[in-house]
């Protein structure tokens, strides 16, 4: 068999090229997946910033979380420790910011839920678009003492999981008279994570086909230069 030197280049250009490929697809694909930001542990009874209780009103509490990310995650779902009466209701809020003049200009998304009478993560979100900046989760209680109240769990020993460049930035509470809008509630801040919440993110089924059919190039290739060469 005979390489000359242009081919010999011409191959080893290749495998460069398709390791390159397959790193590139292999790093976007494990942005796009796995937790982004979670809290756990062993589970507290709520305390009275996590439980929305409520006696013939609309709850009059609000709880909340936050976390800041330098980085972009595809097909988010946000998922939060939540338990029940039966009826009991609640609304979820994705802001930019809250406090004293938020506006619906400062929300990423809402959506309505029910809460379960079993402690569970509830998802409240899912393939969500979420870019880099700070995010703040709300929950906000809608129905009243009646209908059935709820609570969002925490624990007492958080452990906090979270991808690179992205870190939780704390809790937020707030008990009184909810204002028409309840992200613009003056917020206070707590000093530790402490309600059970998870964001995270799945690869899109296109990403995962990356994998295989770049590798799939890759060999094509190298089959393709491995022939060439044998004829030279």
């Amino acid at each position: 068999m005979k390489i000359n030197f242009k081919n010999k280049v011409n191959w080893h250009r290749e495998i460069g090229c398709g390791t390159f490929l397959f790193i590139i697809m292999t790093a976007a694909l494990a942005q796009c997946q796995g937790t982004v930001v979670s809290v756990t542990g062993p589970t507290a009874p709520p305390n009275p910033a996590s439980g929305f209780d409520a006696e013939l009103a609309v709850g009059t509490s609000l709880a909340g979380v936050s976390w800041l990310s330098q980085t972009a995650f595809s097909n988010v779902t946000i998922s939060v420790d939540l338990q029940g009466n039966p009826g009991a209701a609640g609304m979820a809020f994705l802001m930019t910011k809250i406090g004293s003049g938020t506006t619906t200009a400062n929300q990423y998304a809402e959506s309505s839920f029910a809460f379960p009478t079993a402690s569970s993560l509830t998802p409240v979100f899912s393939g969500l678009h979420l870019g880099v900046g700070q995010y703040f989760l709300i929950i906000q209680q809608t129905t009243n003492g009646t209908t059935g109240n709820g609570a969002w769990l925490g624990s007492s020993s958080p452990m906090v999981t979270s991808a690179a460049a992205v870190s939780a930035t704390g809790e937020y509470s707030y008990s009184g008279s909810i204002p028409g809008y309840a992200p613009d509630s003056p917020f206070g801040r707590g000093l530790t994570t402490y309600y059970d919440y998870t964001v995270a993110s799945v690869p899109e089924p296109s990403a995962v086909g990356l994998i295989p059919l770049g590798g799939a190039v890759i060999t094509w290739r190298w089959r393709r230069n491995r022939i060439h060469c044998e004829k030279c």
